[in-house]
């Protein structure tokens, strides 16, 4: 048996290399903003330059929040499934993977296949059939040089 100290979890720490990921993406970010109000004051600058300068900056933050949502997230996740009082109960994200059961779908649900064999198919299927057929039908349609 399992010994329910060893299946908790710890929870998802800031690490240092999160940190770093973060920082860069934030200056890079900031640097997409300065860059764009550069060009917005340019004499070739537009006001998209200026949208563009001013979105930039609200992407770096987003990055942020959602860094911090998801450590949030993930470490309440943790937290109940370390919980002893609710340790029986699979955590509500996890609910879904649990009662995933196969069931078939009813014959008469998709349409059915026509049952043509190989040389049938291919008869369809090839291009110069079509055309001779094509020729056929219109005999009097004469060929362009």
């Amino acid at each position: 048996m399992k010994d329910s100290q060893n299946d908790k979890r710890a929870t998802i720490r800031v690490r240092w290399w999160h940190l770093v990921l973060l920082a860069i993406v934030v200056i890079c970010f900031f640097g997409l903003a300065w860059w764009q109000w550069t060009r917005f004051q340019s004499g070739s600058g537009t006001f998209q330059n200026l949208g563009y300068a001013l979105q930039w900056p609200l992407f770096a933050g987003f990055a942020v929040f959602a860094y911090r949502m998801i450590l949030r997230y993930e470490n309440e996740k943790l937290a109940e499934e370390n919980n002893p009082e609710t340790s029986n109960q699979p955590y509500v994200a996890d609910r879904h993977k649990l009662e995933q059961t196969v069931t078939a779908i009813d014959d008469d649900f998709l349409p059915t296949r026509r049952n043509d064999n190989v040389a049938a198919f291919n008869e369809l299927a090839d291009p110069a059939a079509r055309r001779r057929q094509a020729r056929k039908q219109h005999p009097t349609q004469k060929k362009d040089s």
